[in-house]
């Protein structure tokens, strides 16, 4: 098995309601990866194409958060966490229907500040 590793950013605003800090409207410049792994196809010489991996991450994830308010996207508290689970439940179907398998989102809103999803959560 060949694990594959991918790398997005997009901008977007959020809050956190109830929290000291963070409950006031701001932004992050996100940094998200997407780690898959499979095996290398014999008609390919990959595991997937970085560029059929990107269109995918692009279809299902950026184009829905880059440059937008977060709080108004979605039915939950854009959290890290709760973003991180968002995009592993995005992408779990149609990378599988490219034959390969999520192993792992990791999104930074922060350089120093990330959540890892290894599977759906909760």
């Amino acid at each position: 098995m060949i694990k594959l590793v991918k790398k997005f950013k997009f901008e977007a605003g959020h809050h956190l309601p109830n929290h000291p800090k963070c409950g006031i409207k701001h932004g992050h410049s996100f940094q998200l990866e997407v780690s898959v792994e499979g095996r290398i196809r014999k008609e390919t010489g990959m595991v997937i194409d970085f560029h059929d991996l990107k269109a995918i991450v692009n279809s299902y994830i950026i184009e829905k958060v880059d440059h937008k308010y977060l709080n108004d996207e979605f039915e939950f508290i854009p959290t890290c966490e709760n973003l991180v689970v968002w995009i592993w439940k995005q992408l779990e179907e149609p990378l599988a229907l490219s034959k390969v398998r999520l192993q792992r989102i990791k999104l930074a809103e922060t350089s120093d500040n990330y959540a890892i999803c290894y599977g759906k959560g909760n």
